[in-house]
């Protein structure tokens, strides 16, 4: 299976995630492409509240597409319990997913169900096929072996 694992990340966290989820992918002997949603310009604290409380978007510093595998791996953080609005103009610019399967991982201090549910509406709106989602607190992947189990979890799930 070919996938590709998308992730935004600010403190480094949800970087760790998304590539624990891309080893346990190649692991079970899936390729895979890690791809870094980049914005185009940096932003600053109060400036990314704003945007995501007001579900407001970013310029990213490309236009990403999903290659043609059978499975998304989408991982961010909650700001503000919101959408944080690298995430949001990402799936702004999907096309049709035509069917895809997607993990969905939203982390972050109090990450909340209704970010959880936002994107997953998002993303049926594109066509995904099964989605595996999961709101995580950081202190539940404060390791690298809890960041490991989640993701055996959610891989597990999606390609079953």
């Amino acid at each position: 299976m070919q996938a590709t694992v998308a992730y935004f990340s600010v403190s480094g966290k949800n970087e760790q995630m998304a590539k624990a989820i891309d080893r346990e992918l190649r692991e079970k002997g899936h390729s895979t492409e890690l791809v870094y949603l980049k914005p185009a310009r940096a932003m600053g604290v109060i400036s990314a509240v704003f945007r995501s409380v007001f579900s407001r978007s970013v310029e990213l510093a490309e236009h990403y597409t999903v290659s043609d595998g059978e499975l998304l791996v989408l991982v961010g953080p909650v700001w503000a319990s919101s959408v944080n609005p690298v995430t949001r103009e990402f799936l702004a610019q999907l096309s049709d997913l035509g069917g895809k399967r997607v993990i969905n991982l939203v982390c972050g201090f109090s990450p909340h169900e209704n970010v959880v549910r936002e994107i997953n509406k998002q993303l049926k709106a594109h066509g995904a096929g099964k989605i595996v989602s999961r709101a995580v607190r950081l202190r539940d992947i404060d390791s690298p072996d809890k960041m490991a189990a989640v993701a055996a979890d959610a891989v597990s799930q999606a390609v079953s």
